[in-house]
């Protein structure tokens, strides 16, 4: 009773002193964003009953899971069960948040090993038919009228998931209790816990991404580690290692771009396309130069809703390509107050996180998950304009809110309803 009484106190308080104004645009976007899904799909096919549970009842639902969930469990779990110096276990129990990081591999052995649901995708088109729908379908192994599935998707209910998105917030999650950890202990310094948990924070899970393999999300995996880290007071010498570190994907970008045509390496799926952004059209090219033409021929004013083509024929228009596909319908007197309202929904939630006063333990906690959902959403809405104007490889990164349907919806809905929640500590009104 006890347990109940406190909870039921403490999601009073988050419900009042919670900025839900930062729902607002989240749900102007993915209004825009159900546009989009019903306009890329046939006109006569078009599974409406479907299409409202994806886009309207599942994000709803994950908000208000992501608005509930953290007030009982991670003020209280992982907090309280995982305040030790130990990851796995100290004096006062399991870690919860280690938990959530063994869940978030689990997904992922089972997405590439368990899984054999999504091996292969049929496909009836001129080349590869893609009818403008999405998968993350190997397009170099066709065969039996079928394409070889990336490991990158589980299958529930018959609904489709990419784990990935999944595995962001848990390790997220479980990120943000390690450095709480280090922060209190004032390990924000040139010491072993500095270097050794973030690193292995993030190989637990990046082997199996690896595997997918799913370079573009081990990228987000180390960025959001990296800027977790960055915004912890800390000395100067630890923050110039930091900055340091990012040079090594510089390098192996230098790298990438250097190889030869014909190496083994260099036609590898992922690396193939990162190969070819710095030196020749080939995989991952045609979509982004599709994308760019799609931006040009809508120009300053646009053709006009619905009356877009290139949408038509682009594969994984819905998703990867949905900024480009408003440029060519919208035109850039529309398409550029969107980014605009981007630009402030991402400074809301670095407010949010910025805003929260450290002044305890479950304090300390709140704001590195917000500073976690903050980053997530930057590097998503980042990357997916960044490729859509042929400025970085392809990476396959949906557009948060706007990219119709999927995991993605759901877990940006999921992270909301956290952030919202998170929001009631600014200021210090709730302890």
């Amino acid at each position: 009773m006890t347990f109940l009484f406190d909870y039921c106190n403490s999601l009073a308080g988050r419900v009042k002193f919670g900025k839900w104004q930062l729902v607002l645009l989240p749900v102007l976007f993915s209004i825009v964003g159900i546009y989009v899904g019903i306009s890329t799909l046939e006109k006569d096919s078009i599974p409406f009953k479907s299409f409202a549970v994806e886009n309207m009842l599942i994000p709803l639902s994950f908000f208000i899971a992501g608005f509930l969930f953290p007030v009982s469990l991670w003020r209280r779990y992982i907090i309280r069960f995982s305040s030790g110096q130990r990851i796995l276990w100290n004096k006062d129990g399991i870690s919860f948040a280690f938990l959530l990081l063994l869940l978030a591999m689990f997904l992922q052995v089972f997405a590439i090993w368990g899984d054999k649901a999504w091996d292969k995708i049929p496909v009836n088109n001129e080349k590869f038919n893609l009818k403008g729908f999405y998968t993350e379908a190997q397009l170099v192994n066709v065969d039996n009228n079928g394409v070889t599935q990336l490991r990158r998707q589980l299958s529930v209910f018959s609904r489709p998931f990419q784990v990935g998105e999944f595995v962001k917030i848990f390790l997220m999650i479980f990120t943000a209790k390690l450095i709480t950890d280090m922060r209190i202990r004032k390990q924000m310094k040139l010491c072993k816990e500095f270097f050794g948990f973030p690193f292995l924070a993030f190989l637990s899970v990046g082997f199996f991404t690896f595997l997918m393999p799913n370079y573009s999300m081990m990228l987000i995996y180390m960025i959001m580690i990296f800027f977790m880290l960055f915004v912890q007071e800390m000395d100067w010498k630890p923050r110039f290692v930091l900055v340091a570190a990012l040079v090594i994907p510089a390098i192996m970008m230098v790298s990438i771009a250097g190889l030869d045509k014909d190496s083994y390496v260099a036609k590898k799926h992922g690396v193939d396309r990162i190969w070819n952004f710095f030196n020749e059209e080939g995989v991952g090219n045609e979509q982004q130069r599709e994308a760019l033409q799609a931006l040009a021929e809508g120009g300053v004013t646009g053709k006009g809703l619905d009356k877009g083509t290139i949408k038509l024929r682009l594969f994984g228009a819905r998703n990867d390509f949905a900024y480009s596909i408003l440029g060519e319908e919208l035109g850039m007197w529309l398409l550029l107050p969107i980014t605009l309202a981007m630009a402030g929904f991402l400074f809301a939630c670095f407010w949010v996180a910025a805003g929260i006063r450290p002044i305890d333990r479950d304090a300390i906690l709140a704001q590195n998950i917000a500073w976690g959902i903050a980053i997530i959403f930057t590097l998503n809405i980042f990357f997916h304009i960044g490729v859509n104007l042929h400025l970085l490889p392809n990476t396959g990164q949906p557009l948060s809110f706007i990219s119709a349907g999927g995991a993605n919806l759901a877990v940006n809905f999921f992270l909301i309803g956290m952030l919202v929640q998170i929001s009631s500590l600014s200021g210090g009104e709730i302890k």
